[in-house]
């Protein structure tokens, strides 16, 4: 088998199809692909929709029913029982455009003889913004051409965080042990521990995922007290585990610390905007101060990155300073000298 697709499935009714539909428009015989959907807990329809996929194309179609356990757990998953000697990961609210896979395959997956077999291929993705509407580009043709083939650490950036950017051989995946971590922003962990065993690998300008950018409940977007919590201690252990890879690998250090800039700034942009209580504010900021080695280094960064990251800093900081006012106010004042006042003035009266 040559591919196997693994679909990580959760809350995403009104994407779905569109997803589902585009996998099977590959042009790969049956037999030769697989794509594994695993439902982590779906609490919509997406159950049902999966089982009318797999009865319709039951050689096609594998699908894993489980608890929610999160997006990376869900990937595992799929991983364990994956048999293509390619690995693909694909967001059940994105699609692939039609015959991309199939151009893949057949373009530049296949090894040179006399060359390192190639363990990691690179592509890239378009955002779209249709927030459910199922459409479809069918005009769209995958191309592209080889603009890098070697060292993939040498060469890792930002574009290559995402998963859903990369086909990884099954077998190197198998041989250093990698597997998703259960936090978020798992992409970059998962990414940082592929490139720091540095893969071979082949870089093309196809063009072929639509990333979904309308979802209207994202992850990476959401302001919900409880995920935000946990989303906060996620980044800071992210920060922690990606400064490891930064030590132990040279080679990969300017990236390493842009993507640790990368973090801050998430970690930054939540800790201000997440309306969270003065107790939790406070909690989260000594934790942050806590990891004075890993806070941001604005050397490699550009000029826009670094304004941007700083004035979320500065946010930060005056909203620190505005909850301590509040708390005066609110505490100090209101509940202590307020009452002292005017008792002391119906005195005098």
């Amino acid at each position: 088998m040559k591919l196997s697709i693994i679909v990580p499935v959760y809350n995403v009714e009104k994407f779905l199809p569109r997803c589902l539909d585009s996998l099977l428009r590959q042009s790969i015989e049956e037999g030769e692909y697989e794509v594994i959907c695993v439902n982590d807990g779906s609490p919509d329809g997406c159950a049902q929709i999966l089982e009318e996929y797999k009865q319709n194309h039951s050689n096609v179609f594998k699908v894993i029913t489980q608890e929610n356990k999160g997006l990376g757990e869900a990937r595992n998953a799929g991983m364990k029982i994956a048999q293509g000697e390619w690995i693909v990961f694909i967001d059940s609210d994105d699609y692939v455009i039609d015959n991309a896979f199939r151009y893949l395959l057949d373009h530049f997956c296949q090894d040179k003889e006399g060359e390192d077999k190639i363990d990691v291929l690179h592509y890239n993705f378009s955002e779209i913004f249709t927030d459910g509407v199922v459409v479809h580009d069918p005009d769209a043709k995958p191309d592209g051409i080889v603009t890098f083939e070697g060292d993939g650490a040498a060469v890792y950036h930002f574009s290559m965080n995402c998963v859903w950017t990369q086909f990884y051989r099954r077998t190197f995946l198998i041989e250093h042990g990698i597997w998703m971590e259960n936090v978020f922003c798992e992409d970059e962990l998962f990414n940082f521990e592929v490139f720091s065993r540095h893969p071979r690998m082949r870089v093309i300008s196809s063009n072929i995922i639509r990333y979904e950018k309308g979802t209207d409940d994202s992850l990476m977007t959401t302001t919900k007290k409880e995920k935000v919590l946990v989303q906060l201690d996620d980044l800071l252990y992210d920060i922690h585990r990606i400064n490891k890879y930064l030590k132990e690998n040279e080679c990969m250090e300017s990236t390493a610390r842009r993507v640790i800039n990368l973090l801050w700034g998430t970690f930054y942009t939540k800790l201000t905007y997440s309306f969270l209580s003065w107790k939790e504010w406070h909690y989260y900021y000594r934790k942050k101060s806590a990891l004075p080695q890993y806070e941001p280094d604005f050397s490699d960064s550009d000029r826009s990155a670094r304004w941007l990251l700083k004035s979320k800093m500065m946010a930060g900081d005056f909203y620190l300073f505005y909850i301590f006012f509040a708390f005066l106010r609110n505490v100090i004042f209101v509940k202590y000298c307020r009452p002292l006042i005017v008792k002391r003035e119906k005195s005098t009266q």
